[in-house]
C-alpha cells in the first residue's frame, strides 16, 4: 500500500490534525474493543465498535467484529444487519458467511445455517469452525450419518478435539448406541474436564442404559460446573424418579421451573436494555454529526442495482492504455484530468481522483454510472457487492510491473518502499488474491487482458473487447492506433538499478 501511495494511485493519509486525532482514537477504540471481547466483556466492547463502524461503514473488519459482538449479546437482528453490511464488497466472504450461519443457528434456522456453511466449506475443507458448525446443524436436522462423517473429518484434523467427541456422543445417543456414547463422553471429559456438556452426555448415556445410580454423579458434576443447565435438572429428576427418590425428583423439577422462569424474564429484558442503549447512542451520534461527514455520503446510496464498467490491474500494468482503447471504441470515461501526462504516461493517466476515497465511501462509485472508470486493484474489494461489474483486468509479468514502478519512483525522486524481490512476491500474491476473488464473485463478469499480448498485436484483444461489451464498444483502425509499442518499456529483460543512487 505504501508503494501504491508513493505512485499516486491510493489516497495518502490525511495531514489534518483533527482527522489524524480521530483516526488515532478510532484505532484505540478498536484495539480496546477487541481486548474487551477477548475477556468476555461484550457489553463493554459494543459501544466502541459502534463508534468505529459509524465512522467508517466501508470497513469490512469493523462490521464483522461488530456483528460478532452483537451475536454474543443475543442481538440477533442487529448482528445479521452488520454481517450483511460486512459483505458489501465482492471477494472472500467466509467470515461474514460464518457469522450469518451462527446467527441462523441461534435462531434455530439450521437448514439456512447449513446452506451458508456449505458455501464456504469447499474453500475451508479443513477449517474446524466450519466442520463443527456443520456437525451442529446436521445433528439438529437429524442427519445422523452426515454428522458422524463430519465428526470423523474433525478428528482427522485434530484427534484431540473435545467438541468433536461431544458431537459424536450426541450422534451415538440419537442412534441408540449408549455404550459408544459413554466412551465418547469420557474422551471429551478427559480432554476438557471443565465443560459441563461432557458430564451431561455421560449421564445421558448411562441413563439410556438404565444405570440410574451411575448416571447421578456425572449429572451432579454437570450442575456444579453450570448450575443453570436446564437439561441436567430435567434428566436428574428422571434419574431420581427411577430410583424411587421422589423428594429429590420433585426438588429438581422445581429448580428447573424456577430457572426457566427467571431466564424467560431476564434475557428479554437484558436484550431490550441493550437495544435501548444502542438506540440512544445512535441518536446522539446523529445529532452531533457535522453536516457532510462520511455517514451522510454512505447513506445516499441508491437501492437500485446498477452495472459498472471498470478497468483495473496493478499499477503500471497497462490500465491507462485500456482506457484509451475504450474511449476510441465509443465509450464515455469517468476522468478528471487532474493528473497530467508525464514521462511515465505520455498519453495521460485517465483517472478519476475521487475513486481514491472508495475505502471510506464505497457508494461514490454510483457517480460513475454510465461511464468507464479506472479502479486500481487494491480498491476493488471496496466496491459495494449489491451492484454488478464488468471488469477488464490488465495483467502483466510482475517483474515488469515492479521494474516500471521502480523506474517511475526514481524519475520522480522518490525512494521505492521495498526491495524488488519483496515487491515481486507481495504484488504477485496480491494479484492472485484479487483475481481469485473476482472469479468467485457472482457480481463480476471478468475479462483478463495481457498487456504484453495487447502491445504485440492489438487486434485479437480488440475483438475480445467487442464481444465483452456488445453494442457499446466499436472496433476500427482508430482503436488499434492507440497502441504504441515503443511505450512498452521496462520489459523483464531491462535492467533497473537495485538501489537508489
Amino acid at each position: 500500500l505504501e508503494q501504491f501511495v508513493a505512485l499516486g494511485y491510493i489516497e495518502e493519509l490525511s495531514t489534518n490534525p483533527h482527522q489524524a486525532a480521530a483516526g488515532t482514537k478510532r484505532e484505540n477504540d478498536w484495539n480496546m474493543a477487541r481486548a474487551w471481547m477477548h475477556g468476555g466483556h461484550f457489553d463493554q466492547a459494543l459501544p466502541l465498535l459502534e463508534e468505529c463502524f459509524f465512522a467508517q461503514p466501508g470497513r469490512t473488519d469493523y462490521a464483522q467484529l461488530l456483528s460478532s459482538c452483537q451475536l454474543q449479546l443475543g442481538l440477533l437482528e442487529e448482528a445479521e444487519v452488520s454481517a450483511l453490511q460486512a459483505m458489501e464488497a465482492f471477494g472472500r466472504h467466509e467470515t461474514s458467511h460464518l457469522l450469518l450461519a451462527s446467527i441462523a443457528i441461534q435462531k434455530e434456522q439450521h437448514a439456512e445455517a447449513l446452506a451458508l456453511l456449505e458455501t464456504v466449506q469447499g474453500a475451508n475443507s479443513g477449517d474446524l469452525r466450519v466442520l463443527l458448525m456443520l456437525t451442529q446443524c446436521q445433528l439438529r436436522l437429524r442427519r445422523w450419518e452426515d454428522a458422524k462423517t463430519t465428526v470423523q473429518r474433525v478428528l482427522a484434523v485434530d484427534p484431540h478435539n473435545p467438541q468433536a467427541y461431544l458431537n459424536l456422543a450426541r450422534q451415538q445417543l440419537h442412534q441408540k448406541n449408549p455404550e459408544a456414547a459413554a466412551e465418547s463422553a469420557l474422551e471429551a471429559i478427559g480432554l476438557q474436564y471443565g465443560n459441563p456438556q461432557g458430564h451431561f452426555l455421560l449421564g445421558a448415556a448411562l441413563a439410556q442404559l438404565m444405570q440410574w445410580q451411575q448416571a447421578e454423579r456425572p449429572l451432579l458434576n454437570a450442575l456444579r460446573l453450570e448450575p443453570t443447565l436446564l437439561r441436567a435438572y430435567r434428566l436428574l429428576s428422571r434419574v431420581y424418579r427411577a430410583q424411587g427418590e421422589q423428594a429429590k425428583a420433585i426438588a429438581c423439577g422445581l429448580r428447573y421451573r424456577e430457572i426457566l422462569n427467571i431466564s424467560s424474564k431476564v434475557a428479554p429484558d437484558r436484550i431490550e436494555n441493550l437495544r435501548r442503549e444502542a438506540a440512544m447512542r445512535a441518536e446522539n451520534r446523529s445529532s452531533s454529526k457535522p453536516e457532510g461527514t462520511l455517514g451522510d455520503d454512505a447513506s445516499r446510496s441508491t437501492m437500485e442495482e446498477m452495472e459498472f464498467i471498470i478497468v483495473s490491474g496493478l499499477p503500471r500494468s497497462g490500465t491507462s492504455l485500456m482506457m484509451q482503447l475504450l474511449q476510441a471504441g465509443g465509450l464515455t470515461l469517468m476522468t478528471d484530468g487532474k493528473r497530467q501526462p508525464d514521462e511515465d504516461n505520455p498519453d495521460g493517466y485517465w483517472e478519476w481522483e475521487e475513486i481514491k476515497k472508495l475505502p471510506h465511501n464505497p457508494y461514490l462509485i454510483e457517480q460513475a454510472a454510465g461511464k468507464v472508470v479506472k479502479v486500481i486493484s487494491a480498491l476493488l474489494t471496496k466496491l459495494p457487492v449489491k451492484h454488478r461489474y464488468k471488469i477488464i483486468y490488465m495483467t502483466r509479468p510482475t517483474e515488469e510491473v515492479v521494474a516500471s514502478q521502480w523506474a517511475m519512483l526514481l524519475r520522480t525522486g522518490q525512494k521505492p518502499r521495498s526491495d524488488k524481490e519483496h515487491l515481486n512476491r507481495v504484488l504477485a500474491a496480491h494479484n492472485k488474491e484479487v483475481l481469485e476473488g473476482m472469479r468467485a464473485s457472482g457480481q463480476v463478469e471478468l475479462l483478463e487482458v495481457s498487456f504484453s499480448d495487447l502491445v504485440a498485436g492489438p487486434h485479437p484483444v480488440i475483438g475480445r473487447l467487442a464481444e465483452f461489451l456488445p453494442g457499446q464498444f466499436h472496433s476500427g483502425p482508430h482503436v488499434a492506433a492507440c497502441v504504441k509499442p515503443h511505450l512498452h518499456r521496462n520489459r523483464t529483460t531491462l535492467l533497473i538499478p537495485e538501489v537508489m543512487p
